[in-house]
């Protein structure tokens, strides 16, 4: 049970980390074509980089969690 609930928090973790930090950027990427009169580029761009901020976020989080192979035995 214990373990269990370690891993629905750290999914939870997870999705929180990567929407976070699209919305963040979709902010961004929205006031900065507001800024410069532009017709969604910054919004696209900020899309992205969004996206892969936020998977890579998620990916240092879950390699932190999770267990080593040395702690493992």
């Amino acid at each position: 049970m214990k373990e269990s609930l370690k891993y629905l928090s750290l999914i939870t973790q997870v999705g929180i980390t990567i929407a976070i930090s699209i919305i963040t950027f979709i902010f961004l990427g929205v006031y900065l074509d507001r800024f410069f009169n532009l017709r969604g580029v910054f919004t696209l761009l900020s899309i992205l980089v969004g996206c892969v901020s936020g998977i890579w976020l998620a990916y240092k989080l879950i390699t932190k969690s999770l267990p080593k192979d040395s702690e493992k035995k």
